[in-house]
C-alpha cells in the first residue's frame, strides 16, 4: 500500500550551544549546520528508510532547485512538490543544547501555500487501504481529512505544532493521531472526549512511546542511546511506525522498530540526515537485514 504524505518541507539551520541563551544573552555556537527538515519531510524520509512506500506532496519556493535535488538524493519522488511563486521555502532555526534538547523557531514559508485542489486530486487517486499522513504545519488539514476518510483511506495526523482550534474540528475524521507527551496533555486539557474509534500514538522521549487503541494500549520503552540531538525524533518514530504497520506488522512489532529507529536517530546530529536505514535498525533489534520483523 502507499502512504501519501501531504507535508511540510523546511531548510533547517542548526546551532549547537552549551546552554540555551537567556534573554539578552549572545552565545557563540560550538558548531553550526544546514540540512533538510520539516515534520512532513522528516516523516517521509523515515517511511522510505524503513522500507515503506511513500509519495510526498508539498511546496517549496520558486526556483529552489537545490532543495528539490537534495530531496531526490534521499530517494523520494519529487513530482508532488510544487514551486510557489513569490514565496520562500519554509525554514527553521534550531538551537540544540549540551543535553541534546532543542528549541525551534519556524518560518512556514511555502508550507502554508499548498493547493487544496492539487491535494484533493492526489487523494482521489488513492485506493482503499492506503494511508494519508498530515501535520499541522500546512494549510490544508481540515479541507482534506473528511474527503480522505470518506474514501476508505486511513487518515493519520501529527498534531504538531499543537493548536486546539485546528486539531479539534478534524478529530472525527482521523484514524490515528500522533502527539508527544506535552501535546497529549494539551489535548486532554481541552476537556474533549476523543472519538471512540481513534488510535493515539504518544511519544515520550526517554520513556519510550505508547500506542492507545480503542480496545488496548501497548507501550515500548526507549532503547538506551547516547543523545546528541533530539530534533526529528518524534518524526522518525511516527514515520517508522507507519511504514511497519503498512507492511503488515502488528502494532507491538511496529512500535519496537520505531523505538530502535529513534534511538539511532537521536545519537546523530541533525533531523532528516540522521534517520537510520532499515538495516541499521534491524541490526540494533538483533536481527539480520534479510530477516523479517513481522
Amino acid at each position: 500500500m502507499t502512504i501519501l504524505n501531504i507535508g511540510s518541507i523546511n531548510r533547517d539551520r542548526i546551532y549547537v550551544v552549551d546552554h540555551f541563551p537567556k534573554p539578552g544573552e549572545t552565545l557563540a555556537a560550538r558548531s553550526a549546520a544546514v540540512g533538510l527538515g520539516g515534520k512532513g519531510l522528516n516523516q517521509s524520509i523515515a517511511i522510505h528508510k524503513a522500507g515503506g512506500s511513500v509519495l510526498h506532496v508539498g511546496a517549496i519556493g520558486e526556483g529552489d532547485t537545490r532543495m528539490r535535488d537534495e530531496i531526490q538524493h534521499f530517494g523520494l519522488d519529487t513530482s508532488g512538490i510544487a514551486e510557489i511563486q513569490g514565496c520562500m521555502t519554509g525554514s527553521a532555526l534550531i538551537v540544540v543544547d549540551a543535553n541534546g534538547e532543542n528549541q525551534i523557531v519556524l518560518d512556514p514559508g511555502a508550507n502554508t501555500r499548498l493547493s487544496v485542489d492539487q491535494c484533493l486530486n492526489m487523494i482521489a487517486q488513492m485506493t482503499v487501504g492506503d494511508s494519508l499522513l498530515l501535520q499541522n504545519e500546512t494549510n490544508i488539514l481540515e479541507e482534506v481529512c473528511a474527503f480522505a476518510q470518506g474514501r476508505g483511506i486511513r487518515v493519520v495526523v501529527a498534531a504538531a505544532p499543537f493548536d486546539a482550534d485546528r486539531i479539534l474540528p478534524v478529530l472525527p475524521n482521523i484514524d490515528l493521531l500522533a502527539v508527544n507527551e506535552i501535546e497529549f496533555s494539551q489535548l486532554c486539557d481541552t476537556g474533549i472526549d476523543l472519538p471512540s474509534e481513534i488510535s493515539v500514538l504518544v511519544t515520550k522521549g526517554p520513556q519510550g512511546a505508547s500506542f492507545i487503541m480503542p480496545n488496548a494500549t501497548i507501550h515500548r520503552p526507549a532503547f538506551c542511546a547516547r543523545t546528541v540531538d533530539t530534533t526529528g525524533a518524534g518524526d522518525t518514530t511516527l514515520g517508522s511506525f507507519l511504514a511497519r504497520l503498512d507492511d503488515g506488522c502488528e502494532p507491538e512489532t511496529a512500535l519496537s522498530y520505531a523505538m530502535a529507529a529513534a534511538a539511532l536517530q537521536v545519537g546523530r546530529q541533525g533531523a532528516a540526515s540522521a534517520i537510520p536505514n532499515e538495516s541499521e535498525v534491524l541490526e540494533l533489534l538483533g536481527e539480520s537485514a534479510t530477516s523479517s520483523t513481522c
